[in-house]
């Protein structure tokens, strides 16, 4: 038999989290989706981790892209682009969860890592606790059985702290820092504009350059025209909105910068071959499940 004291005071990791109290916002299941698909989108009000149980897929983050197998963990901090596939020859199977009012010692608010860290976490030996964690807390907000809002807010924690643990190791990875390029302006740009009426002659007065060499730089560097990945970001954050809320195509329309809710219609089915209204019948099985309490 073994005993060990338990030092109850609090380390320098274990006031990480002590900022603010994070909140749960949602927690998921994606599986026998073999060409599952999600576009470009982020979400500015939370962060959102998400764990590979099984098969593989394509993560393009911040116009990076990442492969994901078995084991591996990816992180969206807060405001984050990001899009994603699976691979049909090896259909992923991951539990997500997104988390609010978050603010990490060190960090910056909504952070969960450092811009520095990579934001795929490959597998290692905190993979099997965090899967454990993930499949329970998934669970147990299923089953609503009493306690489950504590026992799910307390899973999270335990999460964070796993990433915490995992991400000190990689600190010395950070890439430099460097200003960034015309085309990533641009793209922040985009991102943060898309939900208003903006078309690329705006975007070329912002820049003071003209709309063609907008295109130009535009596509050589980020694989897309400006309208093209605005389009994008649109109906990303649209599909988000159809997922998580009980919101009206005309509300979700106008909120992506879209006036007349047709156009929305046309666009959001040019770009998913399906319109708004079926895109929601037909996922909400992989909608997030909203811890209560």
């Amino acid at each position: 038999m073994v005993q060990l004291s338990f030092d109850a005071q609090r380390s320098a990791e274990e006031d990480l989290l002590s900022k603010k109290t994070p909140s749960l916002c949602y927690v998921g299941l994606l599986d026998n989706q073999p060409h599952w698909y999600f576009p470009s989108h982020k979400h500015d009000d939370l962060s959102e981790v998400i764990y590979i149980a099984d098969g593989e897929g394509t993560f393009k983050i911040n116009n990076q892209t990442y492969s994901g197998k078995k084991g591996d963990l990816l992180i969206y901090n807060k405001g984050v682009i990001h899009e994603e596939f699976s691979n049909p020859d090896a259909p992923v199977k991951l539990y997500f969860l997104g988390i609010g009012n978050l603010a990490i010692s060190g960090l910056a608010e909504g952070d969960i890592i450092p811009a520095t860290v990579e934001p795929v976490l490959k597998k290692n030996e905190c993979s099997p606790y965090i899967e454990a964690c993930m499949k329970r807390l998934f669970q147990e907000n299923q089953d609503k059985q009493p306690g489950f809002a504590s026992i799910c807010h307390h899973l999270m924690l335990i999460i964070l702290l796993f990433i915490q643990r995992i991400t000190a190791a990689q600190k010395e990875a950070a890439h430099p820092s460097r200003a960034p390029s015309l085309s990533l302006r641009i793209k922040t740009y985009i991102e943060e504009n898309y939900m208003k009426s903006i078309t690329l002659q705006q975007i070329a007065d912002h820049f003071f350059i003209s709309p063609s060499y907008v295109c130009h730089i535009f596509k050589k560097d980020i694989g897309y025209s400006p309208m093209h990945y605005l389009l994008r970001c649109r109906v990303g954050e649209a599909k988000r909105l159809l997922l998580t809320t009980d919101l009206r195509v005309y509300e979700i329309a106008r909120l992506v910068g879209y006036e007349n809710p047709n156009y929305f219609t046309m666009m959001f089915k040019e770009m998913t071959k399906e319109t708004p209204t079926q895109f929601k019948r037909n996922n909400t099985h992989i909608k997030g499940l909203a811890a209560e309490g």
